[in-house]
């Protein structure tokens, strides 16, 4: 660990525990014990993660009534594709034995699995509104030869998921077929039973109201048996949605999970093209700010002056061109600041802890500053650096601003998924992420990046500012090394 004071001389110094790996990370203890900080187990990590729950409305009787017809029709139709994909799929796969027919018969047995996969994807989307039931096949090219398109078939892994859900699914599709055709045919030879109970044996021997209350006379077993059709009915749709929703979420899980996970590959590729894009046109707008605006603030700032000596202090003027030097000269330090938010040079050019190092030494609190990041650019992705910089720049001008603190500590640490920092003073405390909509924009920052943050800030201090940001890259030996 590296250690450096900034922004005073004599700034108390703190113990840092040692880092015992990339998953263990180090405490920050103040020398008179005020202000403990102690750095999240992986746990703790997974607690602030969940943070946001997804909480699933339970379905109306109208949802239910809505969704039935399709999800009886769904579980009514899979069944019999299942069985056939099933059978054929059987037989061919059995002839894997023989060294003539194995080569014909595995293609065309993960033929036969496709177009059972493509049948119960079709029945997701129109009996169970699925939109993203599809799959991610090798594309069979027609210039291809008979034995090019055969080793495309078996060298598919979306090929063999499909052979797997024509075992998988006909067993859950038998399960929720017979307990859909028992419970509904139920229902109506209750409901109906005064139809066709008077051709029962009169003694009761062959209805429910016989069997459980001993009823022989027909009306009484009619009333009965009607009445458990009834409450059986109330009962019917419910199993029956989530039955269908059980086997929904089974297909989907085997014959959508690579086009899910490629859709989701393109997002991310996408996302972090747009990252690089973001920082590079940030990165060019500072450097046109420095380039062009600065610069001519500053040569104007110098032809003021120049001209203020020209006319000597006796000068009527050279009030007025002394007040437009200030101005010039306020103008320029909003540039520069404006400049820093948007790019800080020593950002792109030297790196975070550099950075962060500049950005601590502006405030009037000293600042303590202690991190296992090498000091060089390009450590971590570059959308990530940013965001640190942005929280840690941040932090300390609220430190400065409203905290009343005498001294901070920033603490930056890296390990196997995410660079953790954590800004500490020990000031009066009171901040709230519900209330400071300076917090709540941190917030935001960080889950542009997936980042999360925490508070804690009892009345009295001390405050803890904590932001657990992913980067995407393992920790090496030598960043274990460097510890």
């Amino acid at each position: 660990m590296r250690r450096c004071v900034l922004g005073g001389v004599g700034l108390p110094r703190h113990s840092v525990g040692q880092s015992t790996g990339c998953g263990r990370r180090s405490a920050v203890h103040s020398v008179d014990d005020m202000m403990t900080t102690q750095l999240p187990t992986s746990a703790e990590k997974t607690l602030m993660s969940t943070t946001h729950h997804t909480r699933q409305r339970i379905p109306t009787p109208r949802d239910v009534l809505r969704r039935l017809p399709g999800d009886a029709a769904y579980l009514f139709l899979s069944w019999p594709v299942a069985l056939l994909a099933f059978a054929l799929a059987c037989m061919f796969f059995g002839m894997v034995s023989s060294v003539v027919l194995a080569p014909v018969a595995v293609p065309v047995a993960l033929l036969v699995a496709s177009w059972a996969a493509q049948t119960e994807r079709r029945l997701l989307r129109r009996f169970q509104g699925v939109d993203d039931a599809h799959g991610a096949y090798y594309p069979l090219r027609q210039d291809d030869s008979m034995v090019a398109k055969a080793w495309t078939l078996v060298r598919d892994p979306q090929r063999w998921l499909d052979a797997v859900w024509s075992a998988v699914g006909w067993v859950i599709s038998t399960i929720t077929w017979i307990i859909l055709i028992t419970l509904w045919g139920t229902v109506i030879g209750l409901v109906f039973w005064p139809a066709w109970g008077w051709a029962l044996p009169q003694d009761g021997s062959g209805s429910l109201a016989g069997l459980i209350f001993g009823f022989t006379s027909y009306g009484a077993q009619a009333v009965v048996e009607v009445v458990f059709g009834i409450l059986l009915l109330m009962i019917a749709p419910y199993v029956t949605v989530g039955l269908a929703h059980l086997q929904s979420l089974a297909s989907r899980a085997i014959l959508s999970s690579r086009s899910q996970q490629q859709v989701i590959e393109q997002l991310r590729s996408s996302r972090d093209a747009g990252r690089s894009a973001e920082t590079d046109q940030l990165a060019r707008l500072e450097r046109d700010i420095h380039d062009g605006p600065q610069q001519r603030l500053v040569r104007l700032k110098v032809d003021l002056a120049r001209i203020e000596r020209q006319l000597g202090s006796d000068s009527p003027a050279a009030e007025s061109i002394r007040a437009a030097i200030v101005s010039t000269q306020d103008t320029l330090e909003e540039l520069r600041a404006l400049s820093r938010g948007i790019a800080p040079p020593t950002l792109t050019e030297l790196g975070l802890v550099a950075a962060v190092r500049q950005a601590a030494a502006r405030p009037t609190v000293p600042v303590s500053l202690t991190t296992n990041l090498p000091e060089e650019r390009g450590v971590l992705p570059s959308h990530v650096e940013q965001a640190a910089y942005y929280v840690i720049s941040e932090a300390l001008t609220n430190v400065a601003k409203h905290s009343g603190a005498r001294n901070a500590y920033v603490e930056l640490t890296v390990d196997h998924h995410e660079l953790v920092v954590a800004v500490t003073d020990d000031g009066v405390g009171g901040a709230d992420l519900a209330k400071g909509s300076g917090l709540r924009g941190l917030a935001e920052r960080l889950r542009s990046v997936d980042g999360r943050l925490s508070v804690d800030s009892p009345t009295g201090g001390p405050t803890t500012l904590l932001a657990l940001i992913p980067h995407g890259r393992r920790c090496t030996d030598a960043d274990r090394a460097r510890r």
